[in-house]
């Protein structure tokens, strides 16, 4: 008989990212080992969910909730609250007012695992039998979370984290102990080097150009305004492609410095990902901070040559100009030097692109990730 596990993460249906990435994928890959169960926020769900949810693999509990993109989180992140409470806390805060349907949900559960540090201040009004997860996406604590970890912590049962740098912060600064590092990981048979004729595109660009691209949130701490810069100086040169949801504070204050080569394409579902990276010749992830990115491992799968600065987890999964190149963070000057290298050297690339997809295929899928989660949760 299989035991069951439910995750609890207030985002894993109405937004994109790196975190509900990672769920989605270990809540599928999951399902033949654990009864997966996956407690979540109303809202518009994403074409990820609902792919997941279409299969009938894992169940799942959708409560209220306010959400990050709400005009009540636009509203808060104005003020001067947003120093003492962010609207990811807001998130995990409000979908604890189920916490009687969230009981019920996990009454035959053996273990809950949340993705968001603050979600754990449900942990002690949950049934005392079940074993509790914290699961570090980042060493950043979140406000609420930091003001009360010590009191949380003691019915956490055990913690993860996805990169040993993570780790050693979250050790060194926050005085957490224990944590288990599982990396992330991506599935290499559907992030695969092809060819990019499954990609199609409104935005008119110069065929004839190296594709420059890049998957995320842009904001500055995803170093999006470099790019702009780069873009702007390397026009009739390349062209440069972004995916990802944007903050909008971001895009009005920057949009003035995007050149005619720089096209924002908004956020894709996980299935439009792999034609995407196929489409481009340089994936480039210019941020300032980083713990360990999945975009990095999906472009390293789909066999493209990634320049990334070298931050947080990152040097973890790139071998600097072996499988992939390191960038000193914010230097653009440097980024745009590495970007001509790539596409001007031919050599270069495909040695880098073998190396990559390599490197992926030894240490990162989402195969090994599931394997040890499942050891690590059979231990506990």
């Amino acid at each position: 008989m299989k035991p069951n596990i439910t995750f609890l993460m207030s985002s894993a249906g109405t937004a994109y990212g790196g975190s509900e990435t990672y769920i989605l994928n270990v809540a599928k890959n999951l399902s033949d080992d654990f009864n997966v169960g996956l407690i979540l926020g109303k809202g518009k769900f994403t074409n990820d969910f609902n792919s997941l949810a279409d299969e009938n693999i894992i169940k799942y509990l959708s409560v209220p909730f306010i959400s990050r993109n709400s005009k009540f989180s636009a509203l808060l992140r104005k003020t001067k609250l947003h120093e003492k409470i962010n609207d990811f806390d807001i998130e995990a805060i409000t979908i604890m007012a189920s916490t009687r349907k969230i009981n019920k949900f996990i009454s035959d559960s053996d273990i809950l695992e949340v993705q968001y540090p603050t979600e754990s201040l449900i942990f002690p009004f949950l049934q005392k039998n079940i074993k509790k997860i914290v699961h570090f996406h980042g060493p950043w604590l979140p406000p609420l979370y930091a003001h009360s970890k010590n009191i949380v912590n003691k019915y956490a049962d055990a913690f993860i984290t996805c990169s040993k740098w993570s780790k050693k912060l979250l050790e060194q600064t926050h005085n957490i102990e224990n944590i288990k590092v599982i990396y992330n990981g991506v599935d290499a048979n559907f992030f695969k080097p092809g060819n990019s004729e499954d990609f199609t595109l409104q935005q008119d660009y110069n065929h004839d150009l190296p594709r420059i691209g890049t998957v995320g949130r842009l904001s500055s701490a995803k170093g999006t305004d470099l790019l702009f810069k780069v873009a702007s100086e390397l026009e009739g040169i390349a062209e440069f492609f972004a995916v990802g949801p944007y903050e909008e504070n971001f895009i009005k204050n920057n949009l003035k410095k995007a050149t005619s080569n720089f096209h924002f394409l908004g956020p894709l579902p996980n299935n439009a990902l792999p034609p995407f990276y196929k489409f481009i010749d340089c994936f480039v992830l210019p941020s300032f901070e980083e713990t360990f990115p999945v975009t990095v491992l999906e472009a390293m799968s789909c066999g493209k040559p990634v320049i990334a600065s070298n931050v947080g987890g990152i040097p973890e999964a790139i071998d600097d100009g072996y499988n992939g190149i390191l960038c000193e963070t914010g230097n653009y000057v440097l980024l745009k030097e590495l970007i001509l290298k790539v596409i001007n050297e031919e050599n270069l690339r495909i040695n880098i692109s073998k190396a990559a997809r390599q490197k992926v295929l030894e240490k990162f899928t989402i195969q090994k990730t599931s394997e040890e989660l499942v050891q690590f949760y059979k231990n506990l």
